[in-house]
């Protein structure tokens, strides 16, 4: 990076930790900035290395006029941008893209997903296994963890059920565990990234060896 680019990528993080301090004008300006440029950035990405390539290769080439179909319904997405009276149209390219990567995910690579079920209903003991009893209670534990929190979404029996109320109580601690852990390992990453950006102010900017 040359030094024009060094001290303006660290004056732009300095005041994106200002908003630490306070909103300010600052911050502002970063956030403002860095919006548009990330817009622009993916625009020009995604005509250059999505829509061209496709218009050459597929349609000028192989002839699949066809495709333009796809390009109209991509239009339509733009019509949340106009008044309610048009704004509706922008639901058809958003079922379809539900409705296509959904149907694609479980046709062309459904082997995650299976693969996630047969570990939710994994043996309960393999004495064939070394540690088989260790496996056990470790299959034993993974599986009331799972069926628990299961239960926790069954509204419909949960308030008749005793069992499945009690289970569902249980089943939420559960989520609740999961997600702190999830949300602890967000924290860890964005310490990384701050962490990455104060070793770039301290050597990169201030020349300051650590």
């Amino acid at each position: 990076m040359s030094t024009t680019q060094i001290w303006v990528a660290a004056l732009m993080t300095l005041a994106c930790y200002s908003y630490l301090y306070k909103e300010n004008v600052f911050f502002r300006f970063a956030e403002h900035t860095m919006i548009p440029i990330a817009v622009a950035q993916a625009v020009v990405t995604t005509y250059h290395q999505t829509l061209i390539p496709y218009k050459n290769t597929y349609i000028v080439k192989q002839g699949w006029w066809w495709m333009w179909i796809f390009f109209a319904a991509g239009v339509l997405f733009y019509t949340r941008l106009l008044p309610a009276k048009y704004s509706w149209l922008a639901r058809y390219p958003i079922s379809m893209q539900v409705g296509w990567t959904l149907g694609s995910y479980f046709s062309i690579a459904p082997r995650p997903y299976v693969v996630q079920m047969l570990d939710a209903i994994r043996a309960l003991y393999n004495p064939a296994a070394k540690g088989a009893y260790l496996m056990r209670f470790e299959n034993l534990l993974f599986f009331l963890m799972f069926a628990t929190a299961m239960m926790y979404f069954f509204f419909t029996i949960g308030g008749k059920s005793k069992l499945v109320g009690v289970a569902g109580q249980w089943g939420r601690w559960i989520l609740m565990v999961g997600f702190g852990a999830s949300f602890g390992n967000t924290v860890q990453g964005r310490i990384s990234l701050f962490l990455g950006r104060l070793s770039f102010l301290l050597t990169s900017w201030l020349k300051i060896k650590i």
